[in-house]
């Protein structure tokens, strides 16, 4: 996956509740500082101006995190009932995150005596199971 930008947002899946983006690895979710160039909060209002939320702190409403350098599906509530509903599946556990780590050893690294890993990607998977 090339790095992200504010045009290359990939959308997943989208329901007029739910809309379903690939994070790229190091963006953050949301930030209020000014320093930070690129947030999922940016690349989503450039896409989407139209479903920018006012009535939230960061403009939407995220189902769930992923840290900074992880890279995957990640779910936006697009109302509040929607919202509601989500953290009702996350609490109740009725929904799992599951990571895939992509590990490539280079044929440099398989030369040496000791294990040096370069990690492609991690990877959240909706389960379908909730909502």
């Amino acid at each position: 996956m090339e790095p992200g930008s504010v045009e290359n947002l990939s959308i997943v899946y989208r329901s007029r509740d739910f809309l379903v983006v690939n994070k790229h690895w190091d963006v953050r979710i949301d930030s209020k500082a000014w320093r930070e160039t690129l947030t999922l909060q940016k690349q989503l209002r450039h896409r989407f101006p139209e479903l920018a939320d006012p009535d939230t702190c960061y403009g939407f409403r995220f189902c769930h995190q992923l840290d900074f350098s992880t890279s995957g599906a990640l779910c936006v509530a697009l109302n509040k009932a929607a919202a509601g509903s989500a953290y009702r599946c996350f609490k109740e556990r009725r929904v799992t995150k599951a990571y895939l780590a992509l590990v490539v050893r280079t044929q440099s690294q398989a030369s040496r005596s000791s294990w040096f890993w370069n990690t492609g990607c991690t990877q959240a998977i909706p389960s379908p199971k909730c909502c």
